[in-house]
């Protein structure tokens, strides 16, 4: 119960990520190295290259992609968890045998 909230809240952020970094990721870079910035000294002053720019971007693109994913998929598992349980009937089973 708890692991699957907490997978549902990775996905969640995974696509929040995804999407500032695909829809501006120079943003993101920024915002990223202000977070290293805790270790480093003068990360305000990093300029990056056009090429890292378009890999963020592009790692955006599939951080979406992969949560949105993720997050459908655990919809669809507790949906089918749900129709499992409804059809399980409430008495147990039991077989006879014969021990003749």
């Amino acid at each position: 119960m708890v692991t699957e909230k907490l997978r549902r809240l990775s996905y969640g952020w995974l696509l929040v990520q995804g999407l500032l970094a695909a829809a501006s990721p120079k943003r993101s870079i920024q915002l990223n190295a202000k977070l290293w910035g805790l270790a480093f000294e003068n990360t305000g002053e990093l300029k990056p290259k056009p090429w890292y720019v378009r890999s963020v971007r592009a790692a955006g693109v599939g951080m979406l992609a992969a949560g949105g994913v993720g997050l459908l998929l655990e919809d669809r598992a507790s949906e089918d968890e749900e129709a499992e349980a409804a059809e399980e009937p409430d008495e147990p089973i039991t077989v006879e045998t014969d021990d003749d």
